[in-house]
């Protein structure tokens, strides 16, 4: 009798294990039908769907798409969103498209060439870096944020506060300065 219970129990140690290997393999091959990425455009499109809502989420990534999701949003958010392509293009070294976000005449006044830009890029901001939002004030059509710069490496004495400049001339139209640090 002793030993027909033991080998039921290894029996079922078994099985428990290879349901759970099957159960793995199945969530997997769910997880990659179901997230959806359009491989005709150059850029890529996300699409999560929400089984317990049944509503699809959509990130946008044409013009047109962000216009009209930024069209939605409020000045702040607007804002955040502006801060956060310009320190996306710093993050990911791509100096030329973020100095050409930067307003004409902040340009032509502390950095009037690409490489005098990315030069005081490299000095300022650490290789792996995030921000916060501290403050936003509007004056006019001017909005001044006030970020902290946070070293995601280091410690917090390499915490840095800027204040950055947005004019939006429209929806995802905007240009940005910064004070110099």
């Amino acid at each position: 009798m002793k030993k027909v219970k033991s080998k039921i129990e290894k029996l079922d140690i078994i099985l428990v294990f290879l349901l759970l290997i099957l159960i793995i393999v199945f969530l997997s091959i769910y997880v990659k039908t179901n997230s959806k990425v359009d491989e005709n455009t150059s850029e890529k499109k996300f699409t999560v769907v929400k089984e317990s809502e049944k509503q699809q989420i959509t990130v946008p990534q044409t013009d047109e798409e962000i216009i009209k999701k930024l069209s939605t949003q409020g000045e702040w958010d607007r804002m955040d969103y502006y801060c956060g392509v310009y320190f996306k293009h710093l993050a990911e070294k791509e100096y030329e498209s973020a100095y050409n976000l930067l307003y004409s005449e902040f340009k032509e006044k502390y950095f009037p060439t690409l490489e005098t830009f990315r030069e005081y890029v490299e000095k300022t901001y650490p290789n792996d870096f995030s921000w916060v939002d501290d403050d936003i004030t509007r004056q006019g059509n001017i909005y001044v944020l006030k970020v902290k710069l946070l070293d995601t490496k280091g410690t917090k004495d390499n915490e840095k506060s800027q204040r950055i400049v947005l004019k939006e001339n429209n929806y995802n139209d905007f240009v940005i300065s910064f004070q110099v640090i």
